[in-house]
């Protein structure tokens, strides 16, 4: 019997190529939007899955409101929290600190990377399921000046020799044994570190004034991270009054705010159910799933509401086959099944293209190699396969339902005898708003698109305040900046070199730290960098007031700083001239002088107002060198000789980065490939569904006024009335979503741009062209039909009659 189905669905198939195309490419696309959702939902979910106790492990929240009204829920908390727990709640089995502080330059090996890191306690392996590939978790971080690297740092470092008992020396000149390093752990984890150093060690760093006094600090609210692994059979509830006892004693102390400790399964954390300040690391939220749900289900119930149109379009040539079917003795039931069993071969075609496009995605759409939309560890997996047929299954019998009822209820005498006293489709009034509904939608997503391409091409566009043309980019990696200073100057072509820890368009390479003139209690959180004196001059940074560095700055006496006129104003000053020579201080030991203000610039991104930064000159702590190239040179070729020139610097086994030229990467950073291409396959997907679903309303019009149409040519009507009768009411149609999309599409795009302090113009004209584009795409599906019903000889319709 299924077979039977199956022979006659796929006959069906064959002979309506057109349709079947349609309905596989509308269902396809809306399956491929649900399989991305699903595949970023398992994958969320794998996180933190390999703790053993991670029914009974929790992370302890900070909710903090100040008197003024600020409110701060935090994912962190003070460090001496985890300790007074422990003495005060004996229903706690173990608990651990994270406190984020081990990071900066390291070396090791006579190799120098940027290592981000935390200290932690022994009992970070009791509480997690993390495990060691090499050394003992057991004594692995008792011992001061210990520390424990990940499998990716033990390679960068050390390659295939053994990590245990190298050392890895700080920036500060602290140098910490490697006791273990970490195995990779089976699934994703919110806690991402390339080290973890024993916490025996911050208490002598305090000491030593190497690190500020948090271990003491009972309002240090964003320090570091605490965990408890409660006892099996201990409720959450009484931990819960343990934290609100704490808060209270602390609450008793603090007049600046108030204060409350929560708890969060561990299992909660990603997908994670509210935005917390201090995050480890940014996973998603089930709020963004419940939004993508949503899109995914909109465009899904439209893609089925499409293909229920079509079908039944499609029937009122397949009428009379039902009915003969019936005479000759096919049960109502059986006509259900044979088209239900159609709906469901449909989809499972268009589950098999939605793989396709998948798979296609994956490799090669530029918003998913940004944005890591569908992670790049995912691989196929049998719950997935297994769901994604169930998916498949389910959209069939959706989509198929209606239709196969509808026609399975067909009169035989009735629809034998003529189809057009069989109304079959009721009113469509609800069709008709679907149509407007997803034109509108697709509209939006057009006109916002606009706004946002012209905003960012406009950022590209705008001066950042230093040069950017002519300008190579060149990471030192391990190479000694002497060395390579003096090697790429003799470059022919080359006019200047400068050196700098900052690369303009990715943002990396600095640091913030608490500043201040006079009162430390009004310090300044200032971001800083480092650059030498003619990184300053040959980028053309402007100098306000005072000087640039002195040209022998680089060698290390470093005892004058500067700061952008930001800084200045952020710090009390009046004028510019004022900051010079003031004493800024960074802690107890440590102060400079101000020597100069540049005038503002963009270093961040141009998105963003420039917020306060001071650059600090200091020898060995530049991570880029800085080329000036003349205009005539030919661009790759220097490229290709710097790149070869590094390498031969560089230490054996060491990959070369490669050089960069800065307006090239400048414009890439504000292309927002990624950006543009997610927005632009989900306005793509809305039309494409919108227009098919157009195509099925008017094609189910034209079906069932075939005979009218025919009368009317036969007295007299021309081609031209026939098609203005059948065209003008898709044509309100259009109107109507026009008239919905465009204000509103308008408006997303405003309030899109306030969010920039440079922005773009944007007027009604991009809207209005937007919609003039959509309303041709309208047309042209309207006309292909009505036109064809127009052409089409009467005596073809009326030969029965």
């Amino acid at each position: 019997m299924l077979a039977g189905y199956l022979k006659i669905a796929f006959r069906n198939f064959r002979k309506n190529k057109l349709i079947t195309f349609i309905n596989v490419f509308g269902l396809g696309l809306s399956m491929t939007v649900g399989m991305m959702i699903m595949i970023r939902l398992q994958d969320q979910l794998s996180y933190d899955s390999f703790h053993p106790n991670s029914d009974r492990t929790y992370r302890i929240l900070t909710d903090y409101k100040k008197q003024t009204g600020e409110q701060w829920k935090m994912a962190s908390t003070p460090l001496p929290l985890e300790q007074e727990l422990v003495l005060e709640d004996k229903g706690i089995e173990s608990a651990v600190t994270i406190y984020p502080a081990f990071n900066g330059k390291a070396t090791a090996a006579g190799k120098e990377l940027y290592v981000n890191g935390a200290y932690t306690e022994p009992s970070f392996f009791t509480v997690f399921g993390f495990t060691l590939a090499s050394g003992n978790k057991a004594t692995a971080l008792q011992e001061a000046n210990s520390v424990v690297i990940s499998q990716a740092t033990a390679e960068k470092y050390f390659g295939k020799t053994n990590a245990i008992g190298q050392l890895l020396t700080m920036e500060n000149g602290i140098s910490f044994t490697v006791t273990g390093v970490l195995a990779e752990p089976p699934s994703k984890s919110h806690i991402q570190f390339d080290a973890f150093a024993s916490y025996a060690t911050v208490k002598q760093l305090e000491a030593a004034k190497l690190l500020d006094p948090k271990t003491t600090d009972w309002f240090a609210f964003n320090s570091g991270y605490t965990y408890a692994l409660l006892k099996k059979g201990y409720r959450e509830a009484s931990f819960r009054n343990t934290l609100n006892n704490f808060a209270a004693t602390l609450n008793s102390k603090n007049k600046d705010g108030i204060v409350h400790f929560t708890s969060q399964p561990i299992s909660k954390i990603n997908p994670g159910s509210e935005l917390l300040l201090n995050e480890m690391s940014g996973g998603s939220s089930w709020t963004k799933f419940y939004f993508e749900i949503g899109i995914a289900l909109i465009i899904l119930l439209s893609a089925c509401f499409n293909y229920t149109n079509l079908s039944i379009a499609r029937s009122l040539t397949r009428a009379k086959e039902v009915g003969v079917r019936k005479v000759t003795g096919a049960s109502r039931a059986q006509i259900f099944t044979q088209y239900i069993t159609e709906a469901i071969a449909m989809a499972l075609l268009a589950l098999g293209f939605a793989w396709i496009l998948l798979t296609f995605i994956i490799r090669y759409a530029p918003f998913n190699d940004d944005y890591e939309f569908i992670p790049s560890t995912f691989r196929y997996n049998p719950p997935l396969v297994i769901g994604s047929f169930v998916f498949a299954l389910l959209t069939g019998l959706l989509a198929g339902a209606s239709p196969a009822w509808l026609i399975s209820s067909f009169q035989p005498l009735r629809v034998l005898k003529s189809m057009s006293t069989a109304r079959i489709m009721g009113r469509i009034n609800i069709r008709k708003a679907l149509i407007v509904f997803q034109y509108s939608l697709s509209l939006v997503i057009i006109i916002f698109l606009v706004a946002f391409y012209r905003q960012f091409s406009y950022l590209a566009a705008t001066d950042p305040g230093f040069k950017k043309d002519h300008v190579l980019v060149v990471p030192l990696q391990d190479v000694n900046e002497e060395l390579a200073l003096q090697q790429l100057s003799n470059i022919n072509g080359v006019r200047a070199v400068g050196a700098a820890s900052i690369h303009f368009t990715k943002r990396t390479g600095g640091m913030s730290i608490p500043v201040w003139i006079s009162d430390q209690k009004n310090a300044l959180n200032l971001n800083y960098y480092y650059a030498d004196a003619a990184f300053i001059r040959q980028m053309g940074l402007t100098v306000t007031a005072g000087r640039n560095f002195d040209a022998t700055a680089t060698t290390g006496n470093e005892s004058t700083i500067l700061v952008n006129q930001q800084a200045v104003k952020a710090l009390g000053l009046k004028t510019d001239d004022q900051a010079i020579g003031q004493i800024l201080r960074m802690n107890d030991s440590t102060k400079f002088t101000i020597a100069g203000v540049l005038k503002d610039f963009t270093y961040e991104s141009a998105a963003i107002p420039v917020r306060p930064l001071a650059f600090r000159s200091q020898a060995h702590a530049y991570n880029y060198l800085y080329l000036t190239t003349d205009a005539e040179i030919n661009t790759a070729n220097l490229q290709q000789q710097v790149a070869y020139l590094m390498k031969a610097l560089l230490p054996a086994n060491t990959i070369p980065a490669r050089p960069e030229w800065l307006s090239e990467e400048w414009d890439k950073s504000y292309s927002q490939k990624a950006t543009i291409s997610l927005l632009g396959y989900l306005a793509f997907m809305a039309m494409a569904i919108a227009t098919l679903g157009l195509l099925g309303l008017v094609m189910y019009t034209v079906e069932v006024k075939r005979k009218e149409i025919s009368i009317r040519k036969i007295i007299g009507a021309s081609e031209k009335q026939l098609i203005r009768l059948l065209s003008k009411g898709f044509f309100r149609l259009l109107l109507i979503a026009g008239c919905i999309a465009v204000p509103v599409g308008y408006t997303a795009g405003f309030l899109f741009l306030q969010n920039f302090p440079l922005r773009a113009g944007f007027g009604l004209l991009w809207p209005l062209g937007c919609f003039l584009f959509f309303l041709a795409i309208g047309l042209f599906t309207i006309m292909s039909q009505t036109y064809k019903a127009v052409i089409r000889n009467p005596a073809t319709d009326m030969r029965a009659e």
